[in-house]
């Protein structure tokens, strides 16, 4: 590490689930320092221990005790989405930078507060939306880049999920805030804001959720693209997959995180002008990874990255159009969360 590098302290707030990889990633890191754990379940605390060496001492089970005890300077939040909002206002207010697990929380207007209450806060306000970082994503935005597969328009996106115990996805709206949150920020990241939006959401049969855990909807993109957008958690056979169509062919899926592309012919004819060719693959990495290195410039060097809180806005705002479309039972505009 460079020797002028700020070494950034870190309360860890949640650290059983998905509150594991942080103190994984940073108790490794020689640019971050664990300094407290915080956590309601005895447990989560003893592993957590266990991976970042902290001692009993530097152990709460209350964030406010933690941040008047410790000295930090930043927050990492993963715990239930629906008490993220409380404990970026802890970290805020406090004025230390903060990361927060996705969704960053489940409300629209919730939302653009907090932003406003980091920039308030001069702090490094980052939401953990990992999922932009995995190669097969990195890998279609470097071909979309490259200009050689032409003008995206259509797009699908379908993601079936088996998960059939609801755990903590037990209030309206979840599949949303929780889940679809992860492909919105993918397709937001790919083809910038969307515009418009109509959705339906929707339970099965024999699903366990007390609330609608499917979602079907079209998105309009403000660049022009159109994407047919599928996800549930009650499926019985997992089901992943994209496709992207050009002018000029169409990238899709090919397994095991792989992409290819399906060149076509002449303008006026529908089947394809040849094989199946492969695309190059960007080097993989631990997503999360990607996240870390984003919040830790930004902190250090100023530099705003994709995942902030105010970039994330856009994100979320798919989330809002959705889950309005679907109440209203008719097509949502970008420009309406804004009064």
């Amino acid at each position: 590490m460079n020797e002028r590098q700020k070494v950034i302290r870190t309360i860890h707030v949640g650290v059983g689930g998905r509150g594991v990889w942080p103190i994984e990633l940073l108790s490794a890191d020689p640019r971050f320092k664990p300094v407290a754990l915080v956590d309601v379940v005895p447990d989560h605390l003893a592993r957590a221990r266990a991976i970042s060496g902290l001692g009993e001492d530097v152990c709460f089970d209350d964030v406010e005790r933690a941040l008047e005890r410790v000295e930090a300077d930043a927050l990492v939040i993963c715990t239930p989405t629906k008490t993220h909002a409380c404990f970026c206002r802890a970290g805020f207010a406090a004025r230390k930078h903060v990361l927060v697990e996705k969704g960053m929380t489940l409300d629209w207007n919730e939302a653009r507060a907090l932003v406003r209450e980091a920039a308030a806060a001069g702090v490094c306000f980052c939401v953990s939306q990992n999922y932009r970082y995995t190669a097969e994503v990195r890998t279609i935005h470097q071909a979309l880049a490259s200009g050689r597969y032409g003008t995206p328009h259509l797009i699908d996106l379908i993601h079936h999920r088996h998960r059939p115990e609801p755990r903590t996805l037990d209030y309206p709206g979840a599949v949303v805030w929780d889940m679809s949150c992860h492909h919105f920020d993918n397709l937001v990241f790919l083809f910038g804001p969307v515009a418009r939006v109509t959705a339906v959401t929707h339970n099965a049969p024999w699903s366990a959720y007390q609330y609608d855990a499917g979602v079907s909807a079209i998105l309009e993109f403000a660049a022009g693209p159109v994407c047919t957008y599928e996800t549930t958690h009650q499926a019985t056979i997992t089901d992943y997959r994209w496709m992207i169509q050009s002018e000029r062919g169409a990238l899709r899926t090919a397994g095991g995180g792989t992409w290819e592309w399906v060149p076509r012919g002449e303008i006026r004819q529908f089947a394809p002008s040849g094989p199946p060719e492969p695309v190059e693959g960007v080097p993989p990495m631990r997503s999360e990874q990607g996240v870390i290195d984003d919040w830790y410039r930004y902190m250090s060097e100023g530099i705003e990255p994709g995942i902030s809180g105010r970039r994330n806005l856009e994100t979320l705002a798919v989330c809002e159009m959705v889950l309005r479309s679907a109440a209203l039972r008719r097509t949502v505009g970008r420009a309406e969360l804004e009064d």
